[in-house]
């Protein structure tokens, strides 16, 4: 395969610039008024569309920031930090040594549909998703993060009418963080009645704003929460909008077309920082891009291949190219800071001689038929654009001797052929819940996250050591002792290699100038109910 078979020609790049400058200057003079900043309509924009609106069964950005406008959870984080305060939850205490989490809900609050939050209502988006057969538990859905975030969880008990009781088998210290995230997140119990089979079209939350329709790979809209518990939403409706093209997004970000986006390009920091009309909002990401080896593959089961494709990986060069300045190398698949992150070590050395010296040392028959890389074609924060990304690890493997080809799809069907073991060599990444290490090495390393269909351990690593070191971890109450568990899991995803980390993006938000509220979260969640004119 070219090189260049994913490339547009010059003369079609120039092409979906022109449409763009053109559709903005016949646009947006029309839609400033409706959209702007009168408190009408906000609009933002992202490379791709949800994929379904389920916070209990989704795992992709696009799915989770469309349900962050219309549900909560009992707790969440303070905004801006990875501190957990009280959400549809007035008060939580922590009982028997940590195997008891009692929730006092918050009186008066009501989901979209009208539905009174109580304890009841509460405890049916727990149920739904343990009991598989509980009639709000879907066939077709995975609960993948149930499987490996809150497989602690040994009943949710109604004991007052606002009192829940989360009632644990052993201690998980990560728990209230991810009670914070989207899977915990409450939805109607009358909603399944209502939509029957189309339920996860549907959402019925408590959030500051309600689902209106969903029109597929085009827009999605909302509408303002009139009943909102907290401060109501300043903008009316809310429209996240598909705009594939970073190109035209920008452009239509500096036309007043749209008020936000994200997936913004490195190459366009500068462009945006220089405009006054816009607003860049930018942070160290908790995030990690990687390349995951299938392990059930049988080529990809040698070691030694596995060891020379790490060693022929320059990521400091990486994340030059890939990130262009928007980000850092990675040394593990865990961003700096986080506990038990290794003051030293980790197999980051770049040695294409060693590596080529390993790759003909193979012999013929591993390496007869150039090795797949798989990859999404929608920007991520780890990777804001795939493609320059897949081409660079292509180049690099090449240089060593291992023959490649880059095979692109949109980020539905990536996430599918990962999840199914249909793949050899994959680019993914991973966007931290919940702020803790547990989020970030279960997800990676754990065998019970490698359950094809739902799978988050893309590798299919499945190593007793290592989920004795994780099951420690969480059992602990002791930050020390936890640091040094993770530590070793971390040396020991370096000695069996089932993925080779690569780097951290920043998180990267743009938006009209003029609004006022609006602020980055650490676990890169969206929050646009805040957002109102300065």
């Amino acid at each position: 395969m070219k090189k260049y078979h994913f490339y547009v020609s010059h003369l079609d790049h120039f092409k979906v610039i022109l449409l763009a400058v053109v559709c903005c200057l016949i646009t947006a003079c029309s839609n400033k008024e409706e959209a702007g900043e009168n408190g009408g309509v906000f609009i933002f924009a992202r490379g791709s569309d949800a994929h379904k609106l389920d916070p209990a069964d989704v795992d992709d950005g696009e799915s989770v920031n469309t349900l962050a406008q219309i549900c909560e959870g009992l707790v969440r984080f303070k905004s801006g930090t990875l501190e957990i305060e009280a959400a549809l939850a007035e008060s939580f205490s922590i009982l028997d040594e940590g195997l008891r989490y009692r929730f006092e809900l918050r009186s008066g609050v009501e989901f979209h549909d009208g539905t009174p939050l109580t304890a009841a209502t509460a405890a049916y988006s727990f149920r739904r998703q343990m009991d598989s057969n509980h009639p709000g538990h879907l066939a077709e859905a995975a609960y993948s993060y149930w499987n490996y975030l809150y497989q602690d969880i040994e009943s949710v008990d109604v004991v007052g009418e606002m009192s829940l009781e989360i009632r644990l088998s052993k201690p998980n210290s990560s728990l209230l963080y991810s009670l914070a995230i989207f899977p915990a997140a409450l939805v109607s119990p009358n909603a399944l009645a209502k939509y029957g089979d189309q339920v996860q079209r549907y959402p019925i939350g408590t959030g500051p704003y309600k689902f209106v329709e969903w029109r597929p790979n085009e827009a999605i809209v909302l509408e303002r929460n009139e009943s909102y518990w907290g401060e109501r939403s300043h903008f009316e409706r809310l429209i996240m909008k598909v705009v594939p093209d970073s190109t035209v997004r920008t452009l239509q970000l500096k036309s007043g077309e749209i008020h936000g986006m994200d997936g913004v390009r490195p190459s366009d920091l500068k462009n945006l920082s220089d405009d006054a009309s816009v607003n860049l909002y930018r942070e160290t990401g908790l995030n990690v891009g990687y390349l995951v080896f299938n392990l059930e593959n049988e080529r990809l089961q040698n070691l030694a291949l596995r060891r020379a494709i790490n060693l022929a990986i320059d990521r400091d060069a990486f994340a030059r190219v890939a990130l262009n300045g928007a980000g850092t190398a990675a040394q593990f698949p865990l961003p700096p800071g986080f506990l038990g992150y290794p003051e030293s070590g980790g197999d980051f050395a770049y040695a294409p001689e060693e590596a080529r010296k390993i790759v003909d040392e193979l012999g013929e028959g591993v390496l007869e038929a150039p090795l797949k890389i798989r990859v999404m074609n929608a920007p991520r924060a780890y990777f804001p654009d795939p493609i320059v990304a897949a081409t660079f690890i292509k180049g690099q493997l090449e240089n060593v001797g291992i023959a490649c080809e880059v095979v692109s799809s949109d980020f539905k069907s990536q996430l599918n052929d990962l999840r199914n073991g249909d793949f050899e060599l994959g680019l993914i990444g991973w966007i931290g819940d919940n702020g803790d290490t547990d989020n970030f090495l279960s997800t990676f390393f754990a065998s019970w996250a490698a359950k094809k269909g739902s799978a988050t351990n893309y590798s299919f690593y499945r190593n007793p050591e290592m989920d004795e070191l994780l099951l420690a971890a969480r059992k602990s109450s002791s930050s020390g002792e936890r640091a040094r568990l993770y530590s070793e899991a971390l040396m020991l995803s370096d000695r069996d290699i089932p993925l080779v980390p690569l780097a951290h993006g920043d998180n990267m938000i743009a938006l009209r100038s003029g609004l006022t509220g609006f602020e980055l979260q650490k676990i890169g969640d969206l929050r646009l109910g805040w957002i109102r004119p300065e």
